[in-house]
């Protein structure tokens, strides 16, 4: 016969099991668990739904994965969507171009308020953090109206200055980043000989890729993602973004659905969800690639207070 444990043994091992609980993080991994499981159920029902057909998506429209797979969603984006590639073309200069000159700029300002001394620079710093609480879509009419004075709207080169120009948050980031190097090294180079210019590009900017990483992965899931700003700025059709492309198709998804090539084939919620994946592809490939950096930057001290 098993035996039953008593009450001091159940005691016992209530204690044991608290103590290993508290101590070895269970109650935190499983709040982990069960947000990461609420985040990651829509991206999986829209990863289900991109690859289910008109009768699948009828019958079942509540399943994370389709019993029968199809990829007419797909077919249906690429075929009646002509300017995807330039779409997406567009949408990479926009993010590249923005992160480059982004983080160049901001790498210089955040070291000369970190570093450097001159007249008002805290005042100009904390006017430059007080900025970031103006909402950008607040002066959309003036941005259309000063952008076309200056012959920029409808060009991505606007585009990149303009979303370039959103330096507070990047500034104080870099400004962080570069709080936590060291000054010794720094005061050993300049001992050496070393210009503030060399000292900045040989020794800081190298030690501080982390928090450019930081700024970067920000700026460029920031740009690629944005659809106000640039749908007010663009109207042409060759220089839009692909967040503002893919609309004119989740527009036409659901005539398209009772078109004689593709009556009774797809859904228009289907298609809609395998254009948003495709959209949002970029983003994740991105962060996945630089996830490493990113959290090297955040240990590193880039957005301590």
């Amino acid at each position: 016969m098993t035996a039953v444990p008593t009450a001091k043994e159940r005691g016992s091992l209530w204690s044991r099991f608290w103590h290993w609980a508290r101590y070895e993080g269970f109650f935190a991994h499983l709040v982990m668990v069960v947000a990461l499981f609420i985040i990651f159920i829509p991206l999986l029902w829209m990863v289900g739904t991109s690859f289910k057909d008109r009768l699948e998506f009828a019958t079942n429209p509540a399943g994370l994965f389709p019993r029968r797979w199809s990829l007419i969603n797909y077919e249906f984006g690429f075929t009646q969507l002509e300017n995807l590639p330039i779409y997406m073309r567009n949408s990479f200069i926009l993010a590249f171009g923005t992160v480059a000159l982004q983080v160049f700029v901001c790498s210089l300002a955040g070291y000369a308020f970190a570093r450097l001394q001159f007249r008002f620079r805290d005042l100009i710093f904390l006017g430059i953090l007080v900025s970031m609480f103006i909402p950008r879509s607040g002066g959309l009419m003036a941005l259309y109206e000063l952008m076309t004075f200056l012959h920029l709207r409808n060009t991505l080169i606007g585009l990149i200055l303009l979303f370039a120009s959103g330096i507070p948050v990047p500034v104080f980031i870099m400004r962080q980043t570069f709080l936590a190097v060291p000054k010794e090294i720094e005061e050993s180079a300049l001992i050496d000989g070393a210009s503030w210019f060399q000292v900045f590009w040989r020794i800081a900017l190298p030690i501080a890729a982390g928090g450019m990483v930081v700024i970067a992965t920000l700026s460029f899931i920031g740009v690629w993602s944005d659809y106000l700003v640039t749908f007010t700025l663009i109207d042409k059709d060759t220089q839009m973004t692909i967040s503002v492309g893919i609309r004119k198709l989740l527009r036409m998804s659901y005539d398209m659905a009772l078109s004689p090539r593709f009556r009774g084939k797809f859904a228009g919620e289907a298609s809609d969800t395998a254009m948003l994946l495709i959209a949002a592809f970029p983003v994740i490939l991105f962060y996945g690639l630089l996830q490493r950096w990113f959290m090297r930057g955040l240990m590193e001290g880039a957005i301590k207070f």
